[in-house]
C-alpha cells in the first residue's frame, strides 16, 4: 500500500503567508466559497475515531517512532518501537518485536512536547504500544472552520484531485485569513475525500502563542483499505515544535505506521 509523501516544511510556507493584523473585515460573498464551507461542514470526522476503534479488531503490527529533529528537520535522536497486537479471547495480546532508543534523545524535548499535550513524555513513549489517533490533539470536536460564527475568519477553496492507492480523492481546504491570524490556532484543515464524502485523509497546522510557551504542530492522518475494505488507519505524523521562553526550541516528530493487517478467526 502506497501513501502520499507530504513535505516537512509544508507547515512552514503556511506560516509564512499568515500573518497577524486588525480585526477581519466582512468577506465578500464568494458562491464557490459557500459550497467548500458547507461540504465541510457536512464531511465527518467521526470516521477518523471509528477507524481506530475497528483496530482492535484486526490483527495488525504498528511500528512508533518518536524523533528529535533540529533546525533543518534532521533527526538528532530517536525511539522507536515495533509490536505485533492480536486479539484474543481475553483481550489484545502485544508483542514487541523490536525497540531501539537514542541516549540523546532529550527529556528535556520530551518533557516540553507532553506539556504541550501534543507528545508523550519519554517514559509514556516506553509504553505506547498502540497507535492513537494524533488529531485529537489540533482539532476540537468542532472546529472554528466549520462553525458559522467563525466562518468568515477562513477562505475555503477545492484543490486539485488527487490519487492514493488506486482511487481519485477530492480535497477541500479552509485557510485562516491573513486579518484573523491572532484569532483562531487553527492555520489551515484540509480534508481528502472520496466520492461518497469519505474522509480518508486530515492535514492540520496549529499555531498557539501563551505565557509558557509556543507551539507550532503539523498533523497527517491518513486511513486505508484493510481486509474486506473497511477503512482503518494506516499512518500518522505528528510534528510539533515548542519554545518555552529562555531555551532553544524543541522540534519532534512522532510517527505511526501499521501494517500486516489480517483478520481474526
Amino acid at each position: 500500500m502506497r501513501l502520499p509523501l507530504l513535505p516537512a516544511v509544508l507547515f512552514v510556507a503556511v506560516l509564512f503567508v499568515i500573518g497577524c493584523g486588525d480585526s477581519p473585515s466582512p468577506a465578500e460573498p464568494d458562491p464557490a466559497a459557500d459550497e467548500v464551507f458547507e461540504l465541510m461542514s457536512s464531511l465527518s470526522l467521526d470516521g477518523i475515531n471509528e477507524a481506530y476503534a475497528r483496530l482492535d479488531g484486526f490483527a495488525y503490527t504498528t511500528q512508533i517512532v518518536l524523533e528529535e529533529l533540529d533546525e533543518n528537520g534532521e533527526p538528532t535522536a530517536s525511539a522507536s518501537r515495533i509490536v505485533r497486537r492480536i486479539p484474543t479471547t481475553d483481550g489484545v495480546e502485544e508483542t514487541v518485536l523490536d525497540a531501539d532508543s537514542s541516549s540523546s534523545l532529550s527529556s528535556r524535548a520530551t518533557a516540553s512536547a507532553s506539556q504541550a499535550r501534543r507528545l508523550p513524555k519519554r517514559e509514556a513513549f516506553e509504553g505506547l504500544l498502540r497507535p492513537v489517533n494524533l488529531l485529537s490533539s489540533v482539532l476540537p470536536d468542532e472546529p472554528a472552520y466549520v462553525r458559522m460564527r467563525t466562518r468568515d475568519r477562513y477562505a475555503y477553496e477545492m484543490r486539485p484531485d488527487t490519487t492514493v492507492n488506486d482511487e481519485r480523492l477530492h480535497v477541500a481546504q479552509a485557510t485562516l485569513r491573513r486579518e484573523s491570524a491572532d484569532k483562531q490556532p487553527v492555520r489551515y484543515a484540509r480534508y481528502y475525500h472520496n466520492d461518497t464524502n469519505t474522509i480518508v485523509g486530515v492535514d492540520v497546522l496549529r499555531l498557539t502563542t501563551s505565557a509558557l510557551f509556543d507551539e507550532t504542530s503539523h498533523v497527517t492522518v491518513w486511513l486505508l483499505p484493510g481486509p474486506d475494505g473497511v477503512l482503518l488507519p494506516g499512518s500518522a505524523v505528528s510534528e510539533t515544535t515548542v519554545h518555552t521562553p529562555g531555551n532553544e526550541p524543541k522540534r519532534l516528530r512522532l510517527t505511526q505506521t501499521i501494517r500486516d493487517i489480517t483478520g481474526v478467526e
